[in-house]
């Protein structure tokens, strides 16, 4: 089967963070030697970059994989109960209070009861997707 990568949804707020943060390191910055500004404030600007932009979801075959930081985390479709449009601002690997909330049938999966939570941009797409995959999902 083929991949289908969905790009996180990116709100109004974590721009402002991308833009805050670092321009207050670099602020703080000033007065030091040169080269804490360019790799210290560079590198911890280029995390936060990195932080926002590395957070994707892909189906690839029966697998939902989730990159947040660059780091996949594998989950089967197949143990998927049930999806819902949400919205919330909980911790979770979505940089947008538009989410999705998805629910697995074992517990073993996320060694969590607590749903799953990102953020896509399209989701009803990713919804139709995973539906499509296993029609069993609520």
């Amino acid at each position: 089967m083929n991949k289908t990568v969905y790009y996180s949804r990116i709100d109004w707020w974590a721009w402002l963070c991308l833009l805050f943060v670092p321009l207050l390191m670099w602020i703080t910055a000033i007065g030091q030697p040169w080269w804490y500004a360019v790799f210290i404030c560079g590198g911890l600007t280029a995390l936060c970059a990195a932080a926002l932009f590395g957070c994707r979801y892909e189906i690839d075959g029966d697998e939902l994989v989730i990159y947040q930081f660059f780091q996949p985390t594998r989950l089967p479709i197949s143990k998927i109960k049930s999806v819902k449009k949400t919205t919330g601002y909980l911790a979770t690997a979505a940089m947008s209070s538009r989410r999705v909330s998805i629910s697995f049938t074992d517990r073993s999966v996320l060694k969590s009861y607590a749903p799953l939570e990102i953020s896509p941009k399209d989701r009803d797409a990713f919804i139709a997707r995973l539906k499509s995959i296993n029609p069993d999902i609520i």
